[in-house]
């Protein structure tokens, strides 16, 4: 039979097809009374014309038999095809008829299951019963030719229980048994694909598209594969299972297509970077921007191949510890089935794909040890200054470093290895990476590293770092031998993490201390006015080595000291450097930066609301001249608002503080205040 489209009939009466054999290596007929109910409920929309197009029950797949050319072993189908016999049984049964020749004749089967013997010799004396009572109720299990050892076949009670199913329906939807035969035969249609012929679907896929039917990658490329490889039967069985297992991952998806398709997308981009594709090529595909469709040329070049990537992938969506370690990091359940939008698609790839590969290439299966890899490649793709910007280039070398590791490491398997796999790779492995490796190599037992772990991770997880720590390793750790001063980065910690309490909006404290201990703002602002962020908390760790905010964490750690101790002090201590000591040596102030230290300074002694909520904003821009107050002999407009709007009517500094800078009495008590503060 070549391979084409074909109504049912011409199928099951086809002159050279005596039998459909389900070969030893299949499974069981296993569907249960829902898979049923939705065939038989989809044929009867079209059989009642609720659905404008006819019954399309998608491919089988087979190729005859070496020894009995009028045998065809069927590699994907049986589990419609079995059903679709089972309809045509209790059809005809109701009916009062045997069944046709097409299905049955001469003690032979349309099917035959080489699964185990007992499922046959089931088959056939269940056949033959309804041919020889035709239109009597019976009960299978009370018959003379039904033996115990049927009871313990799964196949068997399948077949059993779905027959009762299709009786029952039939009951229920069908009064015209005769027409709806003639429909079932004549109007449901199948694609059968004989895995034999070289043309490998080019001509199949043509014909369905040309009546609207699009085909899905996995279809088209499970033949494309099968034919590729000796083992059909194995092979075929083995993609049913992979079938299988997106079916019961499908989430929210109408079937088991868009996930299977996924996980090819997904071998597709292992296989360009194994290839050596360019990493524009990968890059196009990662991100959605070319076809993606997954490619047959483009995917690994045998289906051993790409079964090693679907076990490793199987195992990985299937691992309890991975599945714990991405639900901490607030990833959805679904994290590991279902792809994210294409603007997050390569950071997502980045994250999983590397491991998926170290899975494949190693075989290695040890939860701890693949979660280290994990956390590794989940860490760095969100490092959005340096791998983040340069992704494209980055996605492909995280995979190539995997085969690399894979291909010349063998057993003990540890994320420090790559440590040795650094040269040409500094985006990827960067001096802050290669240090934390050496440190987690350098722990003396199992436990301190566990327990050094943990704290460098959950540093990397806070919500200001985007898993760049080096703010921490730099003052605390020997960049040649990596060793930690374990006691001194925990006590920092802990301050760190008492004034930057996640998800915290207010820290105008902080913003006030630092303007003391040494320039921390980022300027953010167009060319015609000056806008600086006094609360980019990311980059103010990042620049300088953060000796600013070091100096002020450890200033927190001494004996009998607060933040507002400490920001009284500091305040204290510049009025008398500066020797700030009249109203007219405020005045004279013409730096912006020191103006705003000395307003800050005066608000915190009096109303404290110059950095209140989200005031970490300080812009500066003298192209509308409001007439506020002056203070300043050069008096600047000053804004301490996120955005503030061109008719500045919030956010003035110069305005809503003139009770206060007009206001010479009330100046110098402040001023006192602040000089004789200890």
């Amino acid at each position: 039979m070549k391979t084409d489209n074909y109504p049912l009939i011409e199928i099951l009466e086809y002159r050279n097809l005596e039998q459909f054999v389900i070969p030893e290596i299949q499974r069981d007929y296993v569907w249960k009374e829902k898979d049923v109910l939705d065939l038989l409920n989809y044929i009867y929309e079209g059989y009642t014309g609720e659905m404008a197009d006819k019954p399309y029950l998608g491919f089988i797949y087979a190729y005859n038999h070496a020894d009995h050319p009028y045998k065809y072993v069927l590699v994907d189908g049986q589990q419609r095809i079995t059903t679709i016999f089972l309809l045509l049984l209790a059809c005809h049964h109701r009916l009062g008829k045997g069944l046709p020749e097409y299905l049955y004749s001469s003690q032979r089967l349309k099917i035959e299951y080489k699964v185990r013997q007992a499922t046959q010799d089931f088959l056939l004396s269940f056949v033959e019963h309804c041919n020889e009572y035709p239109g009597d109720d019976f009960i299978i299990g009370e018959q003379i030719w039904y033996h115990e050892e049927f009871d313990n076949d799964r196949t068997i009670q399948s077949v059993i229980t779905n027959f009762e199913v299709i009786k029952s329906w039939l009951n229920f939807h069908i009064t015209d048994l005769k027409k709806f035969i003639k429909y079932v035969e004549d109007d449901i249609s199948l694609s059968y694909f004989d895995i034999e012929e070289s043309r490998q679907g080019e001509d199949l896929y043509i014909y369905m598209n040309s009546r609207g039917r699009s085909l899905e990658p996995n279809e088209t490329l499970k033949a494309r594969f099968l034919s590729t490889t000796a083992d059909k039967d194995d092979w075929g069985a083995k993609w049913e299972s992979w079938q299988d297992f997106f079916w019961k991952h499908k989430d929210t998806r109408p079937d088991a297509d868009a996930g299977f398709n996924d996980f090819l997308r997904m071998a597709q981009v292992i296989s360009m970077s194994e290839r050596n594709y360019s990493h524009d090529q990968v890059s196009a595909f990662a991100s959605g921007k070319v076809d993606q469709d997954p490619s047959f040329d483009k995917l690994p070049s045998t289906i051993e191949g790409l079964g090693s990537i679907y076990i490793a992938y199987q195992w990985l969506v299937g691992s309890e510890a991975l599945t714990t370690f991405y639900r901490s990091q607030n990833e959805p359940a679904n994290y590991l089935t279902k792809f994210p939008p294409l603007d997050k698609r390569q950071a997502y790839f980045l994250r999983i794909l590397p491991v998926l590969t170290f899975l494949s290439a190693t075989g290695c299966r040890e939860d701890k040890t693949v979660v280290r890899f994990a956390r590794f490649f989940y860490n760095i793709a969100r490092k959005s200054q340096t791998v983040g910007k340069d992704i494209s280039n980055q996605l492909p070398s995280a995979i190539k470093l995997m085969l690399e590791y894979g291909k010349s490491k063998t057993g003990l398997y540890d994320v420090c290895d790559l440590i040795n796999y650094g040269k040409g790779r500094t985006i990827l492995i960067d001096a802050e990476e290669i240090l934390k490796l050496k440190i987690y190599k350098n722990a003396g037992s199992e436990k301190e590293r566990t327990e050094i772990e943990q704290l460098l991770w959950k540093a990397e997880d806070h919500e200001i770092f985007q898993g760049e720590i080096s703010f921490f390793l730099n003052s605390y750790c020997d960049p040649d031998t990596g060793n930690l001063d374990l006691a001194a980065f925990k006590r920092t910690w802990q301050v760190f993490e008492q004034l930057f309490v996640i998800n915290r909006n207010e820290h105008s404290q902080v913003t006030i201390a630092l303007l003391y201990y040494g320039y921390t703002w980022v300027r953010n602002s167009p060319y015609y006015y000056e806008n600086y962020n006094c609360q980019n908390w990311y980059e103010i760790v990042r620049m300088k080595d953060s000796d600013a905010l070091m100096s002020l964490l450890e200033d927190l750690q001494k004996p009998a000291e607060n933040l507002d101790a400490i920001i009284r002090r500091k305040i204290h201590d510049y009025f008398k450097s500066g020797n700030l000591t009249t109203i007219d040596s405020l005045k004279n102030e013409h730096r912006l930066f020191h103006q705003i230290k000395i307003l800050a300074a005066l608000d915190y002694h009096t109303e404290k609301r110059m950095f209140r909520g989200r005031n970490g904003y300080i812009a500066k821009d003298d192209r509308y001249g409001y007439g506020d107050p002056q203070f300043f002999i050069n008096s600047p407009d000053i804004f301490n608002i996120y955005r503030y709007i061109s008719d500045g009517n919030e956010g003035r500094l110069m305005r809503d503080m003139k009770n206060l800078l007009q206001d010479s009495d009330m100046l110098n008590l402040v001023m006192a205040s602040i000089l004789n503060d200890h």
